[in-house]
């Protein structure tokens, strides 16, 4: 290995490390909150907020076909609440509902075709369960989805450089392929042996 390389390899080592050191504790403690869910409650939270849409507002709804119905009341729903884009729709003659997931949570959104009233019913499940579910990027966009695939990458540089020192070094450490080889074959072990 050229000294130019193991510069370069230890340059990348330690960037990897501290630009990539929150996210990979917060992956690291959310690992935990996951695979230990009994030992933290669910604390869920519903919050309700009714809305009377405008008599012009209602009278415009009532004049568009279905697929403009349902952009005229979305857009309405952007404005109120800034929601994305509805996960589930039902409709008939008496009403419209939507439904919003979000991490740690969801959001219903019910409009009375007759009165105009809108229905926004908020539910959180807690700090927990939103940090479990922005470590799986469930329902939490693309943004957050790239956030992780860039994490990942990070720690891969982080551990191949890693690798790449502890080669250099190894000579002066004896114990340093001992521990690399039973820290890869520990999970091995444990999954062939105990893992039903």
């Amino acid at each position: 290995m050229t000294a130019a390389f193991l510069k370069l390899n230890r340059t990348i080592h330690w960037m990897s490390s501290a630009f990539g050191l929150a996210t990979l504790i917060f992956f690291s403690i959310t690992g935990i909150t996951l695979n230990h869910p009994s030992f933290f409650e669910a604390d869920s939270q519903t919050q309700v907020e009714e809305i009377e849409m405008s008599e012009n507002w209602l009278r415009d709804f009532h004049q568009l076909e279905e697929q403009g119905q349902l952009n005229h009341l979305t857009i309405a729903i952007d404005q109120k609440w800034s929601l994305p884009i509805p996960r589930n729709i039902e409709h008939d003659e008496y009403e419209w509902i939507l439904d919003f997931q979000r991490p740690g949570g969801y959001a219903t959104v019910i409009l009375d075709v007759e009165t105009g009233l809108l229905t926004y019913e908020k539910t959180s499940d807690g700090f927990i369960a939103l940090i479990n579910d922005l470590h799986k990027g469930r329902h939490s966009g693309l943004a957050w989805q790239w956030l992780i695939d860039i994490t990942a990458v990070i720690c891969l540089l982080f551990a191949v450089t890693g690798l790449i020192i502890l080669y250099k070094h190894a000579r002066q450490r004896t114990s340093t392929w001992p521990l690399v080889i039973a820290g890869t074959l520990l999970p091995l072990i444990i999954y062939w042996t105990l893992v039903p």
